[in-house]
């Protein structure tokens, strides 16, 4: 799996929530029979899976699930051919249970593996007296007499493969205790090597830590981790009309060079940013940057060299040096945002602010540093330019070929030119000239994101105090071909025509070596 935020996972299995109680509902009924084992389903689930969701009340979770606005909007995401497939046969079960499907549920979980794909997930659920005779009678109803089911053995365990109607295979594991299924006969078999050897969840001291028994009780409950990004965090998941919450903790002091472990280096940072952003605003991050050294070595870890760019020591040299000048002149918050030009036929603009404590000072070294471009630069264009508003002209500096825009921004630009100009107290950076001057415009005219009510609706769910923060709506950020977001990874863009209907906002905020993240799907109705 890719490295990305934990906005990846997190909302991977928030999709997969959406759908996933169907699976429970279409292909058996738990009983939860009082002299049942108390098996832990943990014991084979494998330790590298990247992500597990669990629900102990899949009644509750269709429930909230269905009074979702999306839902009743018949906006669904089917995430897995699997639950695709385990949908169809709902109703057909419901005419098998006169007296309609039992309240008692057991825990259900899903498994997650690389290379992330929709087919590369496991489902696990325990089975209570009754249910595995209730699977069987199921089996035989509605599985293709055609194409009778194959039996392999692997290690001593029964593997069931069931054909299905439009030519694909679901592979079962199925025991008197537990149940598990997948598309994948392989990931079968990785769970029994799981379960026989016991190295499973189970016995991951890091996936135990946050796996403890629950304070409060939720309708879900959703472990991740990614690596090079954060190590095991734990999310528990709420739902109601537009929105779907997750509130997470992570206690893993993953040690590598990792984006929690920056933030963890930095002091909170507070308030909103929508006063500093245009109002055509559809992607927007804010961080503290009390730290430059751990967020410029977070950067050089992820470091991006644009097309037609020589990766030598002079650009190397050239990023030090604009490095060196934005910690000595700027201050502790860091904004970049995506928003509409002027133009819509063009593409959106991308600007990265920041704070200037003394705007004389900053304004007088920026032009000392204009200077230090090479000769073969210095004769492309002006060095510096104007931005005209009604009452103003603001300088614009081209500054000398550098890819720390991208590092700092999580923008991956095309282009390695770097602009600046100061506006309002604030030190703008940008790739192209004309989005310093739709940016600075836009802002003269007062029109900024903070007016809009989706903006403040999503930051009602957010604390004001934080280390880093973003927001990205999903039905503008897709039609950008050029512009793509670090941050935003690719599962939204192969599910683009339900996620255009969202817009996310997420939160990390830091305390005694924890960090809480938090995360709001916010559903833009009709």
């Amino acid at each position: 799996m890719k490295l990305r935020t934990i906005v990846k996972i997190a909302v991977t299995s928030s999709v997969v929530l959406l759908c996933a109680g169907f699976v429970m509902y279409s292909f058996f009924r738990l009983s939860a029979a009082d002299g049942q084992r108390n098996f832990n389903l943990y014991e084979l689930v494998p330790a590298t899976t990247s992500a597990v969701f669990a629900t102990d009340d899949v009644l509750e979770f269709v429930t909230e699930t269905d009074n979702l606005t999306c839902s009743k909007e018949r906006q669904y995401l089917y995430v897995s051919k699997l639950f695709s497939y385990l949908k169809h046969s709902l109703y057909e079960l419901s005419e098998d249970s006169p007296h309609g499907l039992s309240r008692q549920m057991n825990q259900m979980l899903i498994s997650f593996h690389a290379p992330d794909s929709e087919r590369d997930q496991v489902l696990y659920c325990r089975l209570g007296e009754g249910d595995k005779e209730l699977i069987d009678r199921f089996v035989q109803k509605y599985i293709s007499s055609l194409y009778p089911p194959k039996t392999f053995d692997y290690k001593g365990e029964k593997i069931i493969i069931y054909p299905m109607a439009d030519g694909d295979f679901l592979a079962c594991y199925l025991t008197s205790d537990f149940m598990v299924l997948s598309f994948q006969k392989k990931l079968i078999e990785e769970v029994i090597d799981t379960y026989k050897k016991g190295d499973s969840l189970a016995d991951d001291p890091a996936f135990m830590q946050i796996n403890a028994p629950k304070k409060s009780r939720a309708v879900a409950t959703i472990y991740t981790r990614v690596n090079g990004m954060i190590g095991w965090t734990e999310f528990d998941m709420k739902m109601k009309d537009d929105y779907v919450y997750f509130t997470g903790v992570s206690h893993d002091p993953d040690t590598c060079i990792a984006f929690i472990n920056q933030l963890r280096q930095q002091e909170s940072v507070k308030g909103f940013p929508g006063e500093v952003l245009p109002s055509t605003t559809f992607y927007f991050s804010k961080q503290s940057v009390t730290d430059w050294n751990s967020l410029l070595a977070y950067g050089d870890s992820r470091e991006y060299i644009p097309a037609g760019v020589d990766d030598d020591s002079g650009m190397q040299e050239r990023n030090r040096e604009i490095s060196r000048y934005l910690m000595e002149n700027t201050g502790h918050d860091l904004v970049t945002c995506l928003f509409q030009r002027e133009d819509t036929l063009r593409d959106a603009a991308s600007v990265l602010s920041l704070s200037v404590p003394d705007v004389t000072e900053a304004e007088r070294m920026m032009r000392s540093l204009t200077n230090t471009a090479s000769t073969v630069e210095r004769h492309k264009n002006p060095r510096i330019t104007f931005c005209y508003t009604a009452d103003k002209a603001y300088p614009v500096y081209r500054l000398p070929q550098t890819t720390l825009f991208t590092q700092l921004s999580s923008f991956v630009e095309s282009a390695s030119e770097l602009y600046a100009a100061f506006y309002a107290g604030r030190l703008l950076l940008a790739p192209d000239e004309d989005s310093l001057s739709d940016y600075i415009l836009r802002l003269d005219k007062g029109e900024v994101l903070d007016s809009a009510v989706t903006y403040k609706a999503g930051m009602s769910n957010l604390s004001d105090s934080y280390h880093f923060m973003l927001m990205a709506d999903f039905e503008h950020l897709f039609r950008q071909v050029e512009k793509q977001v670090c941050f935003v990874p690719d599962f939204f863009v192969r599910n683009a025509e339900f996620f255009r209907n969202f817009i996310l906002f997420a939160q990390f905020t830091c305390a005694d070596e924890v960090a809480y993240p938090t995360i709001v799907l916010k559903y833009k109705a009709d």
